[in-house]
């Protein structure tokens, strides 16, 4: 009988601690891009870390829109006049120049590691593309790296999302972007981008608390169930 129980004890316990660590999406953000909060007379909520541009403080993210120029070139820069085009609270990424690309750049308040794992989409327009890229088939561009310097071509995972602008808005599922610092994310052409899902990463003096945790209570079961 007490084996049966001591057996239970610590299993629950353990369970417990584990179901704690591995309930990572208990804690997911939903980055919403409302008007309200990214209206671009809005004074910045948080410090911009590629130029002087606009930069957002949103459930713990830092969403910086970037605006990289003369791409491909050592003259390459990202512009202090980036902003957000999130009037109808979603941003409405666009083709800006043959070697201008704009985004978003995202990163935890804290520093941590995050996940990001999906976010909603749409083609806008058909009628430009950076270079390398082509009307025929727009790509969304996402990287946990960029440096303007070189082409953009190489530097981004691609996703194709082809050319019919009539469709409404979509999910995109992401895999591979798991436990990283920072995100572009960005297009080769006119796409509204909304709803983008992030995970921040337990860290490892958290998920070291919540084992101490259940070793404590499974001894604390044991004591007590031994008297």
């Amino acid at each position: 009988m007490f084996k049966r129980l001591k057996n239970t004890g610590i299993g629950s316990f353990a369970a417990l601690a584990i179901l704690l660590i591995g309930n990572g999406q208990a804690n997911a953000a939903k980055i919403s891009l409302d008007s309200e909060m990214y209206a671009y007379s809005n004074p910045n909520t948080c410090m911009p870390q590629l130029s002087e541009g606009k930069c957002v403080l949103e459930k713990g993210f830092n969403v910086e829109a970037f605006s990289a120029q003369e791409i491909g070139s050592p003259s390459a820069y990202f512009s202090d006049s980036s902003h957000f085009h999130a009037s109808n609270s979603y941003e409405a990424q666009h083709f800006n120049n043959e070697f201008g690309l704009l985004g978003l750049f995202i990163t935890l308040e804290d520093g941590g590691l995050f996940s990001l794992t999906s976010f909603d989409y749409q083609l806008r327009q058909n009628e430009n593309a950076i270079s390398d890229y082509t009307t025929d088939d727009t790509k969304i561009l996402i990287s946990t790296t960029f440096d303007p310097t070189i082409p953009v071509s190489g530097q981004f995972m691609e996703y194709s999302i082809g050319d019919d602008t009539s469709l409404p808005f979509q999910t995109l599922s992401i895999e591979g972007f798991e436990d990283i610092s920072q995100v572009y994310i960005a297009s080769s052409g006119d796409v509204n981008f909304d709803n983008i899902n992030v995970v921040p990463v337990p860290e490892p003096a958290s998920t070291l608390g919540l084992l101490t945790l259940g070793t404590f209570g499974a001894a604390s079961i044991l004591k007590r169930q031994q008297k």
